[in-house]
C-alpha cells in the first residue's frame, strides 16, 4: 500500500484544476472555476451544466470563454474580492465607494452571500439609521461629499437589491439639491418611477418640515422658568432670527446649524437659560425630523428598516 492510500482528502478544500475565461465586454479574466462554484450558486449551476460543444463556442488559450453582460470594472473588483481575500475587507477597513457598489451589485446577482453582506456593511456606514450616526458621519468627508451621480446609483441599487434601510438617507442626500436641478439632470431618468415619485414626495416633505426645526428661535418660555428678563431675551432671539432667515438653506435641514451659530446666538446677550432651552428644543426637533425621514420618502419606519438590516447582515 502506497503512502497516498492512507491520505484522506479534505473534500471542501479539494479543488479541481478546471480553468474558465470570463469575458466582460473586451476585458477577460482567467480564473479557477472551482473557486467560483464554491462561492456562487449561480456560477455553480453555470459550470455544472455546461453548454454542449459547438462551432460557435469561443475559446481562449484552450479554455472556454463565458460571456458576462456586466460592467467590466465591476466584474474586475468582484472577482478580485473572491480570489484575493485581503482586497475587500469589512469595516472599519476603508474601501472605495465604486468597489462597494460593484461588489454589491454582482454578489447579489451571482449569489455570493458573504460579499453581499460585506458590501452592505460598508454602505451602511455611509448611510446610518440613527441620528447620532448621521452626525458622526460629518467627519467622513468621502461619505458626505458623494456627488450627484453616486447618489442616484446608490438609490437605484439599494432598491434593486432590497436594502431599503439605505434609502432614507440616500434620498435625503440627493434632496440637498434644488428640485429643479434634480429633475432636469440626465441621471434622474435612470431612476424607476417609484423611486422618482418617492424623491419628489420626500423633497416636498423636507421643505415643509423646515420651519419646525427652527422654532427654537421664536420659542416662548413659561413664567416659572428661570429667565430673569424673558421679554428682553425674546426680543433678542426674534431679532437674531431675522438675520438667520437670510442665509439658512432649506435643502439642508439637518446641517444648517452648528457650534459657531450657537456662539453667535450667545453673543447677542440672550441668557444662558434661554440658550439652553433653545438647544433642547432644536435637538428634539432634529430627532423628530429624523424619526419621520423614512415616511417622507414612502418607506417603512426606522424600526422595520433596522430589522431588515439586521436580517440582511446576519450570518445564518
Amino acid at each position: 500500500m502506497s503512502e497516498n492510500d492512507s491520505l484522506q482528502r479534505a473534500e471542501s478544500l479539494w479543488f479541481s484544476p478546471e480553468i474558465v475565461v470570463l469575458r466582460a465586454n473586451t476585458r477577460v479574466f482567467r480564473v479557477f472555476a472551482a473557486i467560483l462554484k464554491a462561492q456562487s450558486s449561480v456560477f455553480a449551476d453555470m459550470f455544472t451544466f455546461p453548454q454542449p460543444p459547438s462551432a460557435d463556442l469561443e475559446m481562449m488559450d484552450g479554455f472556454p470563454v463565458v460571456k458576462l453582460y456586466d460592467d467590466p470594472d465591476e466584474v474586475e473588483v468582484f472577482l478580485k474580492a473572491i480570489f484575493d481575500s485581503s482586497f475587500f475587507m469589512p469595516p472599519p477597513a476603508e474601501t472605495h465607494f465604486e468597489d462597494a457598489i460593484g461588489i454589491l451589485r454582482l454578489s447579489h446577482k451571482y449569489d455570493v452571500p458573504y460579499l453581499r453582506r460585506r458590501a452592505l456593511e460598508h454602505l451602511s456606514t455611509i448611510y446610518p439609521t440613527r441620528l447620532e450616526g448621521y452626525d458622526n458621519r460629518a467627519d467622513n468627508t468621502e461619505s458626505t461629499q458623494v456627488d450627484f451621480h453616486r447618489r442616484i446609483i446608490t438609490i437605484q441599487l439599494a432598491a434593486e437589491v432590497g436594502s431599503l434601510w439605505i434609502l432614507p438617507l440616500a434620498y435625503h442626500d440627493l434632496c440637498r439639491r434644488e428640485i429643479l436641478d434634480i429633475i432636469t439632470s440626465v441621471e434622474w431618468q435612470a431612476l424607476g418611477e417609484k423611486e422618482r415619485n418617492a424623491c419628489l414626495a420626500g423633497h416636498s416633505a423636507r421643505t415643509s418640515y423646515f420651519p419646525k426645526l427652527y422654532r427654537f428661535l421664536t420659542v416662548h418660555k413659561a413664567d416659572e422658568d428661570e429667565c430673569d428678563d424673558w421679554s428682553e431675551c425674546n426680543r433678542l432671539r426674534l431679532e437674531f432670527s431675522h438675520d438667520v432667515v437670510q442665509w439658512v438653506n432649506t435643502t439642508w435641514p439637518l446641517d444648517n446649524w452648528n457650534n459657531q451659530d450657537w456662539t453667535a446666538m450667545e453673543e447677542t446677550g440672550i441668557c444662558e437659560t434661554c440658550i439652553a432651552d433653545s438647544k433642547a428644543v432644536y435637538a428634539a426637533s432634529r430627532q423628530t425630523f429624523w424619526d419621520q425621514l423614512p415616511q417622507m420618502f414612502r418607506l417603512p419606519g426606522w424600526e422595520g428598516l433596522e430589522e431588515m438590516r439586521r436580517v440582511a447582515l446576519s450570518v445564518f
